[in-house]
C-alpha cells in the first residue's frame, strides 16, 4: 500500500512539473492585483508598472511604473509596454490613443512615470 501512495506520488508530481505547475522556490510572478505588478525589461534595467483599467469596457487604463529615477526614458518605454501590451491581449491591436502620453510627465514624489489612453482597435 505504501508503495502504491509513493508511485501515485510520483507520478503526481511529474504530471505538475510538465505542466509548469511546480515552480522554483524564489521564483516570482506578478499577481493579479499585485502591488509589483508587472516586470518589464528595458535597457538592462527592470521595472515594474501596474495597469489600472478605468472604464467599464477595459478600454481606458492607467499605466504606473516604478523605478523611474534609475533612468526616465526607459521608465516611460516600460509603462508604453506595459500598456500596448493590454490593449493587444485584450483587444487584438495595440493601437492606443494617449491622453497622458509615455514621456509627457516628469517622475512623481514617489518615484513614479504615469501614463493613460485607451485602446482603439475593436
Amino acid at each position: 500500500m505504501d508503495a502504491m501512495r509513493i508511485v501515485t506520488a510520483i507520478a503526481l508530481c511529474a504530471a505538475l512539473a510538465g505542466c509548469g505547475a511546480i515552480r522554483a522556490v524564489g521564483d516570482r510572478l506578478p499577481r493579479v492585483g499585485d502591488i509589483r505588478g508587472e516586470a518589464s525589461d528595458v535597457s538592462g534595467l527592470r521595472f515594474r508598472s501596474r495597469l489600472a483599467t478605468t472604464t467599464p469596457d477595459r478600454r481606458g487604463f492607467v499605466v504606473t511604473t516604478r523605478g523611474a529615477a534609475r533612468n526616465v526614458d526607459a521608465a516611460y518605454e516600460a509603462a508604453r509596454l506595459r500598456a500596448a501590451g493590454h490593449c493587444l491581449g485584450r483587444f487584438g491591436a495595440s493601437s492606443i490613443l494617449w491622453e497622458r502620453e509615455p514621456g509627457a510627465g516628469g517622475v512623481g514624489a514617489d518615484g513614479t512615470v504615469v501614463v493613460s489612453g485607451l485602446c482603439t482597435a475593436k
